[in-house]
């Protein structure tokens, strides 16, 4: 009988073979790390029922371990390992959310017996919580869960302001997953059964804007052969995301000031109004304040949007969450590779890459690695040099024309994704010349 999956961390071979196995005979399947960081990959990579954590690691010590495997899988039950002059700190792991803790030498048949009986009284509450919804770790495999503190503060916000009617403004850079975002706080409302409609704003003609958001009646222009509901209309009952809201001009957005204080709307060609029960999110990567100053954005508008505004930081500013989002994509980037891992190697270059497009960079590369992967491991040959070049130019120091002109060209490499017939017309030589400074400078090597 299958008893659970855990996951042993220690940096001691000798006590890492012997839970491995002996929980093995138990009927547990076990994975084993040799440090903290190693463990957190396979945290995050895969789900574990129990997790054995030694509190002395090098590098990244156990308390640290916990902190950030209980901010990856709250729900996951940890079990300390200690020596008899770290009781204090075992003391600390518990109110850091550890279930228990033993001292070494310890006794393996009390160990088992201890983390047998935390998963069995754990499962049930894995299905259901008292108020009839799934727990929190659910959601992790149907979103872009980030367990950094400024994700995990815009999810405990959301989950308080979601079951609520009022306008959400989701602001933030290009790829940073504002449409995740906003499918989540449509599937936490009370409109979850209603629909979801997104209308990108940037993609609109002026011509055709009113057309698009609230339909229009047949022959009311030229082209128009058929009566058509507007996206508005058909997110009745539902939720309307309006992706790019920046991007409308001022007329129309004084048209849409109107249908958000009303929920009225006439399509076009139409006399007669209808009422439309919907719910707004809206998303924009402007700084709507800055327009609004500019008057290209209407005032009244924007104090109507505003009134609870989330910011989704870059991914360059919340390296914790590169991982997790890696490992979230990996599971499903090619049908019959869901076991994939990230070398720790590979790991490093992910984290040290700024991703200037964001999450929506992030998951194009992890899908075209998971393609590349020869083994069931990403390694750093299977991530587009371009990473590694990224890493080389912020960290190495440029001063003179030598290293100059060598920082520019892997700059230029970078920004083409290592395209060399891109890169030398920007630079503005031939490729054969450029072949030559890439050898001469030793960019790959």
């Amino acid at each position: 009988m299958h008893q659970g999956k855990i996951l042993a961390i220690d940096d001691e071979q000798n006590i890492r073979r012997l839970i491995r196995d002996e929980f093995f005979l138990e009927g547990f399947d076990v994975i084993t790390a040799a440090s903290g960081e190693e463990g957190l990959q396979l945290a995050a990579a895969q789900a574990f029922d129990a997790v054995l954590l030694d509190i002395k690691l090098p590098n990244l010590n156990g308390i640290e371990t916990l902190k950030r495997l209980k901010r990856q899988s709250p729900s996951t039950e940890v079990f300390m390992i200690t020596g008899y002059s770290d009781i204090k700190s075992a003391v600390e792991s518990i109110k850091l959310g550890a279930r228990d803790y033993v001292t070494k030498p310890f006794k393996l048949d009390e160990l088992i017996g201890l983390v047998r009986d935390a998963i069995k009284k754990r499962r049930p509450r894995r299905q259901i919580n008292p108020g009839g919804t799934a727990e929190t770790y659910t959601d992790k495999e149907s979103l872009l869960w980030c367990p950094s503190t400024p994700m995990q503060k815009i999810y405990n916000d959301i989950s308080r302001v979601a079951p609520s009617e009022h306008t959400i403004l989701i602001q933030g850079e290009t790829g940073v997953g504002k449409d995740v975002l906003a499918k989540q706080i449509h599937s936490r409302s009370h409109r979850k059964e209603g629909p979801f409609v997104i209308l990108d704003c940037g993609t609109l003609t002026r011509n055709l804007a009113e057309s698009e958001l609230y339909g229009h009646r047949k022959g009311a222009f030229s082209g128009a052969s058929d009566t058509k509901h507007g996206l508005v209309e058909n997110s009745h009952q539902g939720t309307l995301f309006l992706d790019e809201i920046g991007n409308i001009d001022l007329d129309l957005q004084k048209k849409f000031l109107r249908f958000m204080e009303t929920k009225r709307i006439r399509r076009v060609g139409e006399t007669q109004e209808m009422t439309v029960d919907t719910r707004f999110i809206l998303a924009t990567n402007l700084d709507l304040e800055d327009a609004v100053s500019q008057n290209q954005l209407r005032s009244d508008l924007f104090y109507r949007m505003a009134m609870f505004t989330f910011t989704i930081p870059p991914l360059a500013e919340r390296s914790e969450d590169i991982l997790p989002l890696a490992n979230h994509f990996l599971k499903n980037a090619v049908p019959g590779k869901s076991d994939l891992i990230i070398a720790p190697e590979a790991g490093q270059i992910l984290e040290a890459y700024l991703w200037p497009g964001n999450v929506r960079e992030l998951m194009a590369v992890i899908q075209k690695a998971a393609i590349l992967a020869t083994t069931d491991t990403i390694i750093p040959d299977d991530l587009p040099p371009y990473l590694a070049l990224k890493r080389a130019r912020r960290i190495r120091p440029t001063k003179s024309l030598v290293d100059m002109e060598r920082d520019h060209i892997i700059s230029v490499l970078a920004e083409t994704g290592g395209n060399q017939s891109q890169a030398s017309g920007i630079l503005g030589i031939n490729r054969k010349t450029l072949y030559k400074k890439i050898k001469k400078y030793k960019i790959f090597s």
